[in-house]
């Protein structure tokens, strides 16, 4: 009997242990904070921060609420829900808060980690022709990260990259449209392609150039050698007519 009254004691424990949520927000911008478990009868309940700075203190006997130094005008406190919010993230707002109901005993009813993360940067999407029309370089950068394919007439192979911070940063078709995608937990920025740009770059199968298979060195020679041949036969011509002259 003891032991099952142990094995009871022990499980409501677990039960009632408060699970840390992750919220993640960027800066400038407000999360709300909800309690999460019953709030059991209390005298005072706080908001802290880190687990030793308070946000806020709520007095039920009194309805009133104390906002502290580094928070006031920048918290709400809905004294029906207990919801506190955070307005106008700043990056040292990062860190754990707790709601904790102060009565006979000191009960935790709301744990979150809030991270305030920076908005990612527009990313840049560009295209480069090699010697081939029809094979193209794409590239999609974003602040530190990179993605290079070649585009191949109809091929297309989608490419995604993360960094350690969490940033992504990945390459992809929708429909027709071509997209580079750059982004967090809390926003993202996209630059867009249409296919058919490729396509007018990519020439058609059945099209062939005049200069078909000529190389640029060879053709610069027989420039060269034309524009030699021109200048010499022009030397040459004054040549004869001046010994002529000459004659006469």
């Amino acid at each position: 009997m003891a032991m099952m009254l142990q094995l009871i004691f022990v499980l409501s424990t677990l039960i009632s242990v408060t699970v840390s949520i992750d919220v993640f927000g960027h800066f400038g911008i407000s999360v709300e904070l909800d309690i999460q478990h019953p709030v059991p009868e209390f005298h005072d309940l706080f908001w802290v921060f880190n687990r030793a700075y308070n946000v806020l203190k709520y007095s039920k006997k009194h309805k009133e609420s104390t906002f502290y130094s580094h928070y006031k005008g920048r918290v709400e406190f809905n004294v029906e829900t207990y919801r506190l919010t955070l307005k106008n993230l700043q990056k040292t707002d990062s860190g754990l808060y707790e709601a904790k109901a102060s009565g006979n005993k000191v009960r935790v009813v709301a744990e979150y980690r809030l991270s305030v993360l920076d908005p990612v940067e527009a990313p840049v999407l560009t295209h480069q022709l090699t010697n081939d029309t029809c094979n193209i370089t794409l590239t999609c950068r974003g602040h530190d990260l990179s993605i290079n394919f070649i585009h191949y007439k109809e091929t297309f192979e989608e490419k995604e990259v993360t960094s350690p911070g969490g940033v992504t940063l990945s390459l992809s078709v929708n429909g027709s449209t071509i997209i580079c995608n750059h982004s967090n937990t809390v926003s993202w920025k996209t630059d867009v392609m249409e296919m058919r740009e490729l396509k007018r770059l990519c020439a058609d199968e059945g099209s062939v150039s005049p200069f078909a298979g000529v190389s640029v060195c060879l053709l610069k020679t027989v420039l060269y050698s034309i524009t030699l041949t021109l200048m010499l036969s022009a030397v040459i011509t004054v040549h004869i007519r001046e010994r002529l002259t000459k004659s006469s």
